[in-house]
């Protein structure tokens, strides 16, 4: 979701006149997070700046801040509306920041509207994130006083196919292909072929595009389906791209996704190592602390962790997370 082309994509499927009032070949990153690392095993996010078009009779080129909220959890979060609205806060305040850093005072402050998008990932059913008002005692006769505001919602698993066929791109296509990444083992593979020919047809400007697009789909295959199909399945994204040169970079993509694989599982070993010398060490350890260990992947850090737990009188000396 870095890619602004993908983010674009999305929200032609989902929110078609968001995409009308701003400038889609101008988005830029925006390199912050406001993921507290005790959630970032559940959760991601992307800022994205995007110039609003600008309206005859304005002068100003303003913008709109677009923060997407990845939802990476098998289920619904209840939270979501308190989520939201304290990530919605902390966009506002970081403008508050950047402000100050060229401004001496806020008697002039005005603030680049927030699309606050949350992109469900997971595989159970959730039709909407909810509303703050709904999970206050009474919520009903306090409901003026209470933070209410609407997130864009997109549910990954309920966009239909042919909406992502027809509205989403490139990026569509591929969600098509996470969509039945539990189909026959047929089906799968005759859409994969499809995906594959028409991510093929990308303009050459988009060619980082195309590999990371390509990356996420031979990983994809690697997790998603039975070890028995791999063989079959990566001879057939091998065969369905149609240049020599094409075919080369899946081969160095492949070597490069099998050595991550061997990496990632060494830190697991490490992870599972730390969690397990705590547990002997300190007893019963916290949610948060387990989950910050978990979705940490600098292997120096695991080992500078475990290192300490001999030297250490408690566990918070060592520092790992901190709770909500």
């Amino acid at each position: 979701m870095e890619n602004p082309l993908n983010v674009v994509e999305l929200l032609r499927v989902n929110s078609p006149d968001v995409v009308q009032i701003i400038e889609p070949g101008q988005l830029n990153t925006v390199q912050t997070t406001f993921v507290a690392s005790d959630y970032r095993h559940v959760q991601s996010d992307v800022v994205l700046a995007a110039p609003l078009r600008r309206a005859k009779a304005k002068r100003l080129l303003r913008r709109l801040l677009i923060y997407i909220l990845i939802e990476n959890q098998s289920q619904r979060d209840r939270l979501m509306p308190l989520r939201s609205l304290d990530y919605l806060t902390q966009i506002y305040r970081y403008q508050v920041r950047e402000w100050s850093k060229t401004h001496r005072s806020f008697s002039r402050i005005r603030f680049d509207p927030v699309l606050p998008v949350v992109f469900y990932t997971g595989t159970r059913r959730w039709e909407s994130p909810g509303r703050l008002v709904d999970l206050v005692d009474l919520g009903e006769h306090f409901e003026s006083m209470i933070p209410a505001f609407e997130p864009l919602f997109i549910n990954r698993p309920e966009i239909p196919a042919e909406t992502l066929q027809t509205q989403g791109g490139y990026f569509g296509s591929v969600l098509r292909l996470v969509q039945q990444r539990n189909a026959r083992r047929s089906e799968f593979q005759e859409l994969l072929v499809q995906v594959l020919q028409n991510l093929e047809t990308m303009p050459d400007a988009e060619r980082l595009r195309w590999l990371e697009l390509l990356s996420y789909i031979m990983a994809l295959v690697y997790h998603a389906r039975d070890p028995s199909e791999r063989p079959k399945l990566q001879k057939t994204i091998e065969s369905s791209v149609r240049t020599d040169i094409h075919r080369q970079e899946i081969f160095e993509m492949r070597r490069t996704i099998a050595d991550e694989l061997k990496e990632e599982g060494a830190l697991k070993i490490r992870r599972q190592v730390l969690l397990r010398q705590l547990k002997r060490r300190f007893g019963n350890v916290p949610a948060a602390v387990s989950a910050t260990i978990r979705a940490t992947h600098a292997p120096e850090q695991l080992d500078e962790w475990l290192d300490q737990v001999v030297t250490v009188k408690t566990l918070d000396e060592i520092g790992i997370g901190t709770p909500v």
